[in-house]
């Protein structure tokens, strides 16, 4: 998959976001989305809407996985 390749180049700042994410979960509205702006390699979440065109939009979802104690953990790419 393509975008399992761009993912990896930016694997480190994928996992710290998420795992903020995770910890601060409350923190953020429910309809979050994660967005990737590769030329700049910035990631951000917040709603859709309120996100800038030039980010790709990304479901949270793809970066967290469970371990195997049951925990929602961060993905590593």
């Amino acid at each position: 998959m393509e975008n399992q390749e761009r993912f990896h180049a930016i694997g480190d700042k994928l996992y710290s976001v998420t795992k903020n994410y995770l910890a601060h979960h409350l923190d953020y509205p429910t309809d979050i989305v994660v967005g990737i702006n590769w030329e700049k390699e910035d990631i951000v979440i917040d709603s859709p809407g309120k996100m800038d065109a030039s980010y790709e939009q990304f479901s949270i979802a793809e970066f967290i996985t469970i371990d195997e104690k049951g925990y929602f953990v961060p993905r590593l790419f």
